[in-house]
């Protein structure tokens, strides 16, 4: 479902706050990461302090995942600012992309002339593309798909039963996803 824009400067503005909702993601998941990966170096200061260190662990892969939950959200009752909602409204305006809407939106960066040489209408077929990457279609989405239903919006039956399996999953994920 694409969300209405009035202009060049609305996109932008879209387009900006999506971007800062995917660095958040990478900002905790980097924190959760580094500090996971120091445990080892530091075990004696973890366990003086090991409550403090498992929250803030968990914090920042729930702030990990709730951002990305956001990003990759398929909720479809109302445009909400998503990834599959941002590329449907990049299909639906590619006006947006002609040279002069181009160099609205880029007016105050200092290399918008040598960005602006090159075509900037994106490739329908890419475009096609990226849309299924962002769908259930794409397995890694299914999963977020599935953690968000049943365990951190929802709590499922299941995961309220065996919530030490689901907490293993989580992390165990993001072990993998870091080599």
């Amino acid at each position: 479902m694409n969300i209405t824009v009035s202009d060049s400067a609305e996109f932008k503005r879209l387009l900006e706050a999506l971007v800062d909702e995917l660095i958040d993601a990478r900002d905790h998941f980097r924190l959760h990461q580094d500090l996971d990966a120091a445990i080892p170096e530091y075990q004696a200061e973890f366990n003086q302090s090991a409550a403090f260190w498992t929250f803030t662990l968990s914090a920042h892969m729930d702030a990990t995942l709730l951002r990305l939950c956001k990003a990759y959200d398929l909720y479809e009752r109302k445009p909400s600012l998503n990834l599959r909602n941002f590329l449907e409204t990049i299909k639906a305006n590619l006006h947006l992309f002609d040279e002069a809407n181009f160099r609205e939106r880029l007016k105050n960066n200092v290399f918008v002339d040598s960005l602006a040489r090159d075509s900037r209408r994106p490739d329908a077929a890419q475009l096609k593309k990226d849309l299924e990457s962002v769908t259930n279609a794409n397995p890694l989405v299914r999963n977020l798909t599935v953690w968000r239903n049943n365990y951190l919006a929802h709590r499922s039956r299941t995961s309220a039963l065996n919530a030490k399996a689901w907490r293993r999953l989580i992390h165990s994920s993001s072990r993998t996803s870091r080599r």
